[in-house]
């Protein structure tokens, strides 16, 4: 088998798999098999899973300055060379809970999601709606309910503001109604921004 490694995208993170070649149809997968990286989108998948895979895929051609080939497989589809690459190919009825099934379309619930790059992952997590939870490293996504805020700390990464402002567009497309999104920069929130915390 060449060498390659497979991700699992799970709730808004990269995890690798230590034994691949089993794909979840509810679920998306990275495939990285140094010149070509493969997407695999299991029919069954979410928006935010899709997205998630694309958007590493592209981190990591960008990562090798544009060298790589990045191919798109759809779950049940898969053509021989893909195949090839695993000692036993198989899918599964797995499906993995993603990160946007949880946004509360019917109350006007606010939420606070953090975006934080490290190494070739970006993760998009929940974290608790205060204050305190804002940290000048990373970018967070205030979901205040008619407006959605990308706030983004001062020290936060070039890739982590990158990724905040196509993480949020993406929430944004998942909402039902009509949002704003706004870029905040550390030091310089509005009260709009203030008021939108317990």
């Amino acid at each position: 088998m060449k060498p390659i490694t497979v991700f699992h995208i799970q709730k808004g993170r990269l995890v690798k798999i230590p034994n691949p070649g089993t794909f979840g149809r509810g679920d998306c997968y990275l495939v990285d098999a140094g010149s070509k990286i493969y997407l695999w989108i299991g029919p069954k998948s979410t928006a935010d899973e899709k997205f998630l895979t694309a958007a590493t895929a592209v981190m990591r051609d960008t990562d090798r300055k544009g060298k790589a080939d990045i191919d798109r497989i759809e779950g049940g589809h898969e053509p021989p060379e893909f195949k090839a690459l695993f000692d036993r190919f198989q899918l599964t009825d797995q499906d993995t809970e993603g990160i946007l099934r949880k946004v509360q379309l019917k109350t006007h619930e606010h939420k606070l999601w953090k975006v934080h790059h490290s190494g070739a992952e970006t993760f998009f997590a929940e974290v608790p709606l205060n204050k305190s939870s804002l940290k000048s490293e990373d970018v967070f996504i205030l979901d205040a309910w008619d407006s959605i805020w990308v706030w983004r700390g001062k020290n936060a990464s070039a890739r982590e503001k990158f990724d905040g402002n196509i993480l949020a567009r993406r929430y944004d497309a998942e909402r039902v109604g009509v949002q704003e999104i706004e870029i905040v920069e550390e030091g310089e929130e509005p009260q709009e921004f203030h008021k939108a915390f317990p």
